[in-house]
């Protein structure tokens, strides 16, 4: 059971089965830099009580708590007043333009081993890591700070620090200009657009390269590496001094199923 807040301060819960579990998820597509985008957003569908239709909340892991959009909640109520906004069930499957009414943060896996079978586009909440995934994988530590997933990682030949938030599918890798422009392939040139983060106009600028990164024992190819104009250097300098080289998410990982054990601090991957 997980308690969510929505934006006006009501809370409501998700009641999850007790036993091991298997979600599928949906992706969000999107346009980005007029381009398609097929991974934009991972979509977990729910159900409320006392109401026929099944809605989506985005899955999240760059936010350390989950939660409702109030005016979505109010919408709903508006038309299904026989609604149970308390009660949240995962669904089996939502329609086609279901809406998206709150994001599911990292507090649903706290304390559990969350599988991602990106491949399977599967969720796999459990207790215990199935020995077959075990075998398959060397497991490494990773860390918790306020809720946040940081990786450790070796990038550009360095060891680091990685953000991992499974709300961030269009790049595969975030980094500073810096680091950026030394992953960059020869003769590449950079693509500059802007994008859009809580409510402030950003501008992302993304470079081919023929890098890899090097994580859980496993080197993952890049393809594009991005850096972003408009943060301030305040945040920037910070977490340069903690040692954090960028933010990765879904896209670095699509080919491979990423165990996340936050009991134990413990996390791998296995390449499919």
């Amino acid at each position: 059971m997980i308690w969510l807040t929505t934006a006006t301060g009501a809370t409501a819960q998700i009641n999850l089965p007790r036993q091991d579990q298997q979600i599928k998820f949906t992706w969000l597509s999107d346009t980005l830099n007029h381009k398609p985008e097929a991974y934009s957003a991972m979509l977990v569908s729910v159900k409320l009580a006392g109401c026929p239709k099944a809605f989506y909340m985005q899955f999240d892991l760059g936010a350390p708590h989950s939660m409702l959009y109030s005016q979505q909640i109010k919408n709903i109520i508006g038309k299904y007043p026989k609604t149970d906004t308390g009660t949240f069930n995962i669904a089996k499957g939502a329609g086609k333009n279901a809406v998206i009414i709150g994001t599911i943060g990292e507090d649903m896996i706290d304390g559990k081993t969350l599988i991602i079978d990106y491949p399977k586009q599967e969720l796999s909440i459990v207790t215990t890591l199935p020995e077959k995934l075990s075998k398959q994988t060397t497991l490494g530590s990773f860390m918790l700070m306020k809720g946040s997933i940081l990786l450790p990682a070796i990038l550009n030949g360095k060891q680091t620090i990685l953000f991992f938030d499974t709300g961030s599918s269009a790049f595969e890798l975030l980094t500073s200009k810096e680091t950026a422009d030394k992953l960059a392939a020869p003769n590449t040139t950079t693509e500059s657009y802007p994008v859009k983060s809580w409510g402030r106009t950003l501008t992302a600028n993304t470079t081919h390269t023929q890098d890899s990164l090097g994580i859980a024992v496993q080197k993952l190819p890049i393809k594009n590496v991005t850096y972003i104009d408009g943060a301030s250097d305040s945040q920037v300098q910070q977490m340069l001094k903690l040692g954090i080289g960028g933010m990765v998410g879904n896209k670095l990982f699509l080919n491979t199923i990423l165990i996340l054990d936050t009991r134990n601090k413990k996390f791998g991957l296995v390449i499919k």
